[in-house]
């Protein structure tokens, strides 16, 4: 009997559904690091903070850099097992002249996510950018 009422609870526990993440558990600091080219490892980093947009599904984000900030702005949208997925535009400005292009994060929790960016040129396509919560 002991065994059954184990076994009960251990389904019960793993048939349930992950919590889904929502917009607003996605706002705050973050710590991100990223490549410059698809499969390689991370060669620089910076903080983003990420705050509400005025749509219900919208977020911005904001990368400080020396005389221009970086900018994004994207939708949220629901992913597999309760993830969430922001995608969207970005943009830096540089002595040199603007770079623009798009992101794509994935967030299976509130304190960490996995993704890519790539330069609308096709000189970046695909590089990896991730980030955690900053503490």
């Amino acid at each position: 009997m002991l065994r059954a009422t184990f076994a009960a609870l251990v389904f019960v526990a793993c048939a349930t559904p992950a919590i889904a993440l929502e917009r607003d558990d996605l706002i705050g600091a973050w710590e991100t690091q990223w490549s410059n080219a698809p499969g390689e490892a991370p060669t620089g980093g910076g903080p983003m903070q990420v705050s509400a947009d005025t749509s219900s599904d919208g977020l911005d984000g904001l990368t400080p850099a020396s005389g221009w900030d970086g900018v994004m702005n994207g939708r949220v949208e629901p992913g597999a097992d309760g993830a969430l997925i922001w995608s969207g535009q970005w943009a830096s400005i540089w002595p040199e002249g603007a770079t623009m292009g798009t992101f794509r994060f994935v967030f299976t929790d509130a304190d960490s996510f996995t993704g890519t960016w790539s330069t609308d040129d096709g000189e970046i396509s695909g590089a990896v950018w991730n980030g955690q919560r900053a503490r």
